[in-house]
């Protein structure tokens, strides 16, 4: 048996901790970029208040019932076609933290037992980044208040702002979209609405159960 003095241990230890910080994750800068879109209920929703305090309210387990009615209450208004919430001193946020894909990934991040039940698209995120592809640069996500329209001028705005900045941080690449259930309702009205810009930015699109037919396919 070799014996290792706590000198070398703790040297031993520091190297592999240097590594561990240091570590460069693999990107392979050749893949095509991708944009994921959720469905309805698939992005977190925010609330801020007349202070500026900002809480989220969707999805939160703990104090959820309380939330929603107070929170996320809203009203169809005909007059501008967008659901506002009937608390009037709050205002609906959807968070773009990691270029849009914060608010897509795990729908309670602080959940801890049962968080599996939370998750939306974290486990294709995941084994994404381990094949190559890169946060900002070729993977983003579109979230987006899923109570609004998908002909809502905003939500079209948005989007359209999405692709043309995620094609540029790409370095001119065009995208490939991977849309879920209702997420494939709004690309599509996209496409049918702004076929122009659709064509100009995305080369390509994977409806996974989207019920175009009134039926979940997938395509």
């Amino acid at each position: 048996m070799v014996a290792v003095s706590l000198e070398e241990l703790i040297k031993s230890i520091e190297v592999w901790l240097r590594l561990v910080k240091n570590r460069i994750p693999y990107v392979d800068p050749d893949l095509d970029p991708v944009l994921l879109v959720p469905g309805i209920a698939g992005s977190i929703l925010n609330a801020v208040d007349a202070n500026g305090r900002e809480e989220r309210v969707w999805v939160r387990i703990l104090g959820a019932d309380h939330e929603f009615r107070t929170k996320l209450w809203s009203r169809f208004d005909p007059s501008t076609g967008q659901t506002v919430s009937m608390d009037q001193k709050t205002k609906i946020l959807v968070p773009e933290d990691r270029f849009g894909l914060h608010a897509i990934d795990v729908l309670d991040p602080d959940m801890i037992i049962g968080r599996d039940g939370a998750i939306y698209f974290h486990d294709m995120i995941e084994e994404m980044l381990m094949s190559g592809y890169q946060e900002g640069k070729t993977l983003f996500g579109f979230r987006y208040d899923f109570r609004q329209s998908n002909r809502l001028l905003e939500t079209l705005d948005e989007f359209s702002d999405k692709l043309q900045s995620a094609y540029t941080a790409a370095g001119g690449k065009k995208l490939t979209i991977i849309t879920h259930s209702m997420g494939g309702l709004l690309v599509k009205c996209f496409m049918c609405l702004r076929s122009d810009v659709f064509e100009k930015y995305v080369k390509s699109w994977i409806a996974i159960a989207a019920p175009f037919r009134g039926n979940l396919n997938f395509c």
